[in-house]
């Protein structure tokens, strides 16, 4: 089941479809999976896409706005605020303190 829910960060597949595909009703698929993972499902699906979110600032020069929508994100300002939550600081100031940490590494 992680499987299928790490499939889902990009795909947007819905709790319902998760549920159907493992032949769970949604509610009772939510209950089992926060009992045995101690998280919910959205805020493990949110964690992960935020996690892909850190690595494609760190390894790609791609727009943040493009990273937002790319790890399933419908909108930059939920992004940016989810973002800022879970790391402190916004998608752009991560982004720079790479570069900051890359330049000093370099002299």
């Amino acid at each position: 089941m992680v499987a299928l829910l790490e499939e889902s960060v990009s795909s947007r597949m819905r709790v319902g479809d998760l549920a159907r595909h493992v032949g769970l009703g949604a509610s009772r698929l939510e209950h089992l999976f926060k009992h045995e993972a101690r998280i919910s499902i959205r805020d493990f699906v949110r964690e992960r896409r935020l996690e892909a979110a850190a690595t494609l600032l760190k390894t790609t020069e791609e727009r943040i706005s493009a990273i937002g929508y790319y790890v399933g994100f419908t909108d930059i300002s939920n992004f940016n605020h989810a973002f800022k939550r879970r790391f402190g600081l916004s998608p752009r100031a991560y982004r720079a303190r790479l570069c900051d940490g890359a330049a000093e590494e370099t002299k």
